[in-house]
């Protein structure tokens, strides 16, 4: 690709982990709770503005309409293959939806591994643990279905520091991807490439 003109500017992973036993239970920190998402109970609309502001620090990040956009998350997130009821985990500080992780029923290349389709924390809340709690509890709930693999894919230049989490938390690369890039013609960046603003 590079004889082309392209040049390699990112890398990404598929992580894993396998279990052979129960997972360790999440120690969530002081004034957080976890609540189980209820499509009849919860607002899509404040799952999908916790998920913007937790992935507004990611990589290619670019701001859209908010409707518009919700809308497309809504298909996607709640599409009938992938949306497992009992599987989207919420961090709470009181009333506000502080962390996600919304899991898929498992991974698209393997029916007998799950799948972590989101898992983000909002700015303010981070390294304090509620990453870290959601996942083993996410990965406690998949044991109890039967699942003794759980899969996510993340940035390799993460600019959170999702990658050393996830390897925190037992997991390793499954597999490795790479992101070549050509420019065109020359124009401004929109997306997010820093955490500098």
């Amino acid at each position: 690709m590079t004889a082309h003109g392209m040049a390699n500017i990112r890398h990404s992973f598929h992580m894993q982990i396998k279990m052979d036993a129960p997972p360790p239970e999440p120690i969530w920190p002081a004034g957080i709770t976890l609540k189980v998402f209820d499509r009849g109970r919860d607002s899509m609309a404040e799952v999908y503005r916790a998920d913007i502001e937790a992935f507004r620090d990611h990589f290619g990040f670019v701001e859209q309409p908010f409707e518009e956009a919700l809308e497309r998350f809504s298909y996607f997130m709640l599409a009938e293959e992938a949306y497992a009821p009992g599987l989207w985990f919420l961090a709470m500080d009181g009333e506000k939806i502080v962390g996600i992780c919304l899991n898929r029923k498992q991974s698209f290349e393997d029916p007998e591994t799950g799948w972590v389709n989101s898992l983000g924390v909002l700015r303010s809340y981070r390294k304090c643990g509620i990453g870290l709690a959601l996942l083993q509890h996410s990965f406690g709930e998949y044991y109890r279905r039967g699942f003794r693999k759980v899969g996510l894919g993340v940035d390799g230049e993460n600019l959170t520091g999702a990658l050393r989490l996830y390897e925190r938390a037992g997991m390793h690369i499954h597999r490795q991807f790479e992101l070549f890039e050509k420019e065109l013609r020359p124009g401004k960046e929109i997306s997010v490439e820093n955490l500098e603003r």
